[in-house]
């Protein structure tokens, strides 16, 4: 077990995320890591392990310029909840979004072991097309 408590170890992703540091991001995935973005989106999909999680950051990105803004964070039970907004830009078209979202963590050993992400999509099929 990490002494790292396991919302710090997400406060410390989302930071990663917010400098674009890949390098701090990649430093807290479990080797056997999952991330999950359900619905239609161009990044939706199940990636697993660090090069998985890559892939994932590249096409979200390749779509959107793309900001989390945390409203509340916390444990609940095996899992750290994120409820927010993720804010930016369309890259295709310009337009501005702001989309409520909800991501599930889990940590496991000090590092991030999943995240399923949650999101608005019908904010997103707006500014995407």
């Amino acid at each position: 077990m990490s002494s790292r408590d396991d919302v710090e170890v997400a406060r410390e992703l989302y930071a990663g995320f917010a400098a674009r540091d890949m390098a701090a991001v990649g430093a807290l995935l479990h080797p056997e890591v999952r991330v999950e973005q359900g619905g239609g989106l161009p990044w939706s999909g199940t990636y697993t392990g660090p090069a998985g999680v890559q892939a994932f950051l590249g096409a979200l990105l390749a779509h959107v310029d793309s900001r989390v803004e945390i409203g509340e964070l916390f444990a609940a039970g095996d899992a750290v909840v994120q409820v927010g907004r993720t804010r930016g830009t369309a890259r295709a078209t310009g337009r501005s979004f702001d989309a409520a979202e909800v991501h599930v963590l889990r940590v496991r050993d000090g590092s991030i072991a999943s995240f399923e992400a949650f999101v608005d999509e019908a904010e997103f099929d707006r500014v995407l097309s």
